[in-house]
């Protein structure tokens, strides 16, 4: 139902509702969320709907990606997710790191989102070099503040973390230009470190 209500609604307050649902249900831990997750993915070929959403504005897509990085937890999904969503993903984050055109915390939702994507598949971290989403990573995990890292840098640095522990792919970063300390560097252990405490 909520589903046909995004493929279906032209009115954002629907469609961020519906998207709002969608996110509640499958947030937490569990059978439901997992069941949900799987049929949204899987049996109701929901992502090409969500797809949409991603090119929505303010609060629709910020439900969009919340819902996105509550699917992403499931292994079993990040080969679809992945081929369907990861070009798009890769749009929202800012060219530089300072960029004002994306929020700070949809910046971290979305690395939050392609970690989960990488973590267990080679594939999306290769297409996340193939399409030049790396230097956008980058460029957030080095942004600090006074007080240290922002919260966009560390969700960065566990992408770009993640990203490295995909030995089979070392050889392709250091062909694109990239070299170890790109990926794992005291900056960036220590943001991972920090996640993990």
């Amino acid at each position: 139902m909520y589903l046909s209500l995004i493929a279906m609604s032209n009115r954002k307050f629907s469609q961020e509702a519906s998207l709002g649902a969608l996110q509640n249900l499958t947030s937490g831990k569990g059978m439901l969320p997992y069941a949900i997750a799987h049929t949204i993915v899987q049996k109701e070929n929901g992502l090409q709907h969500i797809k949409k959403m991603i090119q929505a504005d303010g609060d629709v897509k910020k439900a969009t990606v919340s819902l996105l990085r509550n699917l992403s937890r499931y292994s079993e999904l990040h080969k679809e997710m992945g081929a369907q969503l990861l070009p798009d993903l890769l749009l929202l984050l800012p060219n530089s790191g300072t960029s004002t055109d994306v929020t700070a915390d949809m910046t971290v939702s979305v690395c939050y989102v392609l970690n989960n994507l990488v973590q267990k598949d080679s594939q999306n971290a290769r297409a996340i070099l193939s399409s030049g989403g790396l230097n956008k990573i980058f460029n957030i995990s080095t942004k600090e503040t006074t007080y240290g890292p922002t919260k966009a840098a560390i969700a960065a640095s566990n992408v770009l973390h993640s990203m490295w522990r995909h030995t089979e792919l070392h050889s392709l970063y250091k062909k694109a230009g990239y070299k170890k300390t790109d990926f794992i560097n005291n900056g960036i252990i220590k943001a991972v470190k920090s996640t993990r405490d």
